[in-house]
């Protein structure tokens, strides 16, 4: 539930604080990776001020550049497309080869992120949802979770999952990842949007007035794209592609890499899945991106990356909400934890 992610967070960035200063998260870093070797994908979302509670959590400016010039210190950074050419031709990466990436396209990538990574000469890879980009609107999740975090009412009820409280941020949150998870991720297009526009009639919600500074435009992707920033495709309305028809998801998987392709001039070779959990993949959808001229593909699953893996699920590493935190994903420590918790 979301609420629990909320306080699992709040647990998460306490340890953080206390463990990573003195350096207790470098040390398990370097004894995991002398066992287990390989190159580390990193993810990152958003970066700069949170300019509202309800969408996705931010990282400061301030902490990404901390990060950025850690990783410097600490990696051999190279574009994504190097390091998956390597793995597919079974070359050997040095230790600690590590590649940038972020998902979604929103703007202040180019507004915060990119001047950090032009300072440092650091290359990243983004991968674009188009539809937002192409009709200037919120991602569907930043919609529903506006309406749910600024209604006044203190309570509704939902066909099938009961009355969802909405006294506390607490109660929220678990509304949102309730409905999110039971009803919005697995529907399709059209039942997603009807059944968001409902909920907000019901809650008495606007939609947000959002200005041009949301998400990325298609020019500052050409400009970005001028210096060592590439694009892959992360499709075109951010659907769970488990929960299509099939022809539906090769739609999303098709026509997002044709318009990042139409509009930059160059080749989109790489997607990462949406939300990307086991549940988000399949064989008949990782089928569909290779049959689409796809040369890999990513998901949210911690892990390095090495010649074995397959080429249509490699691993990457959230990047945490702070360097504290980024230290604890970039460790494994947390894929170790939710590994064994999930074994008992």
């Amino acid at each position: 539930m979301r609420g629990e992610v909320n306080l699992e967070r709040r647990a998460i960035t306490l340890l953080s604080s206390v463990l990573s200063p003195p350096g207790v998260f470098d040390a398990y870093r370097n004894i995991r990776g002398g066992i287990q070797g390989g190159a580390t994908i990193y993810t990152f979302h958003r970066v700069g001020p949170q300019r509202h509670d309800w969408l996705i959590p931010t990282m400061e400016t301030t902490e990404f550049e901390r990060v950025v010039r850690w990783l410097t210190r600490t990696h051999r950074l190279l574009p994504l497309d190097e390091i998956v050419v390597a793995l597919q031709e079974g070359r050997h990466l040095p230790a600690g080869t590590a590649a940038v990436t972020f998902d979604d396209g929103y703007q202040d990538i180019y507004t915060h992120a990119w001047p950090v990574l032009q300072n440092y000469k650091v290359p990243a890879t983004v991968f674009l949802t188009t539809g937002p980009m192409d009709h200037r609107e919120l991602f569907w999740f930043d919609r529903f979770r506006h309406i749910i975090h600024t209604t006044e009412k203190r309570g509704f009820e939902m066909e099938g999952l009961g009355t969802f409280p909405l006294r506390t941020q607490t109660e929220r949150f678990r509304a949102v990842t309730s409905i999110e998870r039971s009803v919005l991720k697995v529907a399709d297009e059209g039942e997603k949007l009807a059944c968001i526009r409902a909920i907000e009639e019901d809650l008495a919600v606007d939609p947000p007035e959002i200005g041009d500074d949301y998400i990325l435009t298609w020019d500052q992707v050409r400009e970005m794209g001028q210096d060592s920033v590439s694009f892959g495709s992360h499709t075109v309305t951010h659907p769970q592609l488990t929960h299509l028809p099939l022809r539906q998801a090769a739609a999303e998987i098709r026509d997002s890499k044709r318009r990042i392709e139409a509009e930059t001039g160059t080749e989109v070779r790489f997607l990462s899945y949406p939300n990307g959990g086991v549940a988000d993949t399949s064989a008949e959808v990782r089928a569909l991106v290779e049959e689409t001229g796809y040369l890999s593909a990513f998901c949210s699953i911690p892990g390095q990356v090495e010649a074995e893996h397959n080429p249509f699920m490699l691993n990457r590493i959230f990047s945490g909400w702070d360097f504290d935190t980024f230290k604890f994903f970039g460790s494994g420590a947390f894929a170790d934890l939710t590994r064994f918790h999930f074994r008992r």
